[in-house]
């Protein structure tokens, strides 16, 4: 079950999101650049101020989120899609993904975006499963990450 959350989710919220990027991305990104946690409380709460924060509940416990960011009168960008492992596979990033899409629709928003490693082929792979194209790199130390966009 998909629900906006507020700021009595945010330890589960941060949970599911290092506990995520720890498993996905500890291989792929050099340990002298691995940031761990990737986001501290404080961040989170600074994000939910600019933020539409959705979490998938099972049995009562946020197991995924992904969030919504409005960047323009027609734009929006997609962050923090994360789930927790031993959930993914099971079609909750796609629900999140496309719940955030059909909220940033209600809003008037005609494009979104989102930002990802690389050489996370199985990342770039979901999103581009879901319709967003490559646009644009942005050059890191460990190789690139990769703006992704799609129209609504």
């Amino acid at each position: 079950m998909i629900e906006k959350a507020y700021l009595s989710d945010a330890q589960e919220i941060l949970l599911v999101i290092n506990i995520s990027n720890r498993e996905a991305y500890k291989k792929v990104i050099p340990k002298e650049y691995f940031r761990e946690p990737v986001l501290s409380l404080t961040e989170l709460l600074r994000d939910f101020e600019r933020m539409s924060f959705y979490v998938y509940k099972s049995e009562g416990r946020s197991v995924g989120v992904a969030a919504l960011e409005v960047e323009g009168e027609e734009r929006g960008r997609i962050h923090w899609v994360y789930i927790l492992p031993e959930y993914q596979r099971r079609g909750i990033g796609t629900a999140l993904v496309r719940y955030v899409e059909q909220k940033a629709k209600e809003i008037g928003l005609k494009r979104l975006r989102l930002l990802t490693v690389g050489q996370a082929d199985w990342a770039v792979s979901f999103y581009k499963k879901l319709g967003y194209a490559l646009a644009d790199e942005v050059e890191r130390p460990w190789g690139f990450d990769v703006f992704m966009e799609k129209e609504l």
